[in-house]
């Protein structure tokens, strides 16, 4: 048994985790979902970390007992939570790799990969451009309730603040690249997995949210990356 710790995105606040939380807790582990201070959005990427970090201590678990798994822009703040308490392993969903010493914004600048264009500029809380981006491929039946989950998480200063790291943390990590993502490019998340990770991405089918859109094929691959 596994105590996965879920990190949400920029644009779906933890509640958007149900139905991947029930699929994991079928198959025995047990999952926490952090909530990031949303409104807290002049504060920088190591700011989020530390109040994430101060969530997870007041839990039941040990660092070495928790996978921790972030979601799309989520990614930038894993491997700062990851230098301070050590969980067991990092799993990067279809997110951000940040570079230390590099802002996210100036990553993008430097490769412009790193998004579909398509998606640059759109907003994730109007219907339509999270219908079209982030939910096409759900099932309709979970449209509405996908819809409702969301939240807006512009972290501006931490995107445009150069990432605080200043040498990786010595945590295992994974990949997992959502094959037909129409927001991270999947070419870039597999050149970050294999340039900025040194691992080799595990590609699921799908876009960007399988969480809501194939959350038992995501539970099994999360449990296959454990083992």
């Amino acid at each position: 048994m596994v105590a996965f710790c879920l990190l949400h995105s920029s644009g779906q606040g933890p509640g958007g985790w149900r139905l991947l939380t029930e699929h994991l807790e079928e198959r025995g582990h047990y999952v926490t979902s952090s909530a990031f201070r949303v409104d807290e959005t002049d504060k920088g990427a190591g700011w989020h970390a530390q109040a994430l970090v101060e969530e997870l201590r007041q839990s039941v678990y040990r660092p070495s007992e928790v996978v921790c798994v972030a979601h799309s822009a989520a990614g930038m703040f894993l491997p700062l939570l990851a230098n301070i308490w050590h969980p067991r392993l990092m799993v990067f969903l279809a997110a951000l790799v940040p570079r230390p010493g590099i802002s996210i914004i100036d990553q993008f600048r430097a490769d412009p990969s790193m998004f579909q264009p398509a998606w640059i500029g759109k907003n994730p809380m109007n219907d339509d451009v999270a219908l079209e981006f982030l939910y096409h491929d759900c099932p309709r039946d979970r449209i509405d309730w996908a819809l409702s989950t969301r939240v807006d998480f512009y972290a501006k200063r931490a995107m445009e603040e150069p990432c605080p790291l200043t040498s990786w943390p010595s945590i295992p990590s994974a990949y997992i690249v959502c094959a037909d993502d129409r927001t991270i490019s999947p070419a870039w998340q597999c050149k970050a997995a294999r340039e900025l990770l040194g691992v080799e991405p595990v590609e699921l089918p799908g876009g960007h949210c399988p969480h809501v859109s194939r959350p038992e094929a995501l539970a099994h691959l999360l449990e296959s990356c454990t083992t």
